[in-house]
């Protein structure tokens, strides 16, 4: 099973999240959904990854926390971009 942050962010193309979630729970492949999660690597913020590279069984157990999700990769950028400037904007 996927870790999902309590108050995960979603999308506005993102019509029925928690569908969504569950398919991708159960392993099911959900077209043009991406996820975003916290970087592994301390060189870069955030990851976006396709919901497609959770059908590969390697990818989906080592998956970090998904604390996003949106519709497309344009949406997806759009939420690292928001994120970004909230968090400079607080500062």
């Amino acid at each position: 099973m996927l870790k999902w942050k309590k108050d995960y962010l979603t999308g506005e193309g993102i019509e029925d999240p928690e569908k969504i979630k569950n398919k991708l729970d159960a392993g099911k492949y959900v077209h043009g959904i991406y996820l975003l999660t916290l970087s592994d690597n301390p060189s870069n913020l955030f990851e976006i990854i396709p919901a497609a590279m959770l059908l590969q069984k390697s990818y989906y157990r080592i998956c970090p926390e998904i604390i996003g999700m949106a519709k497309g990769k344009d949406e997806a950028l759009e939420m690292v971009r928001s994120l970004v400037q909230e968090t400079y904007v607080q500062r």
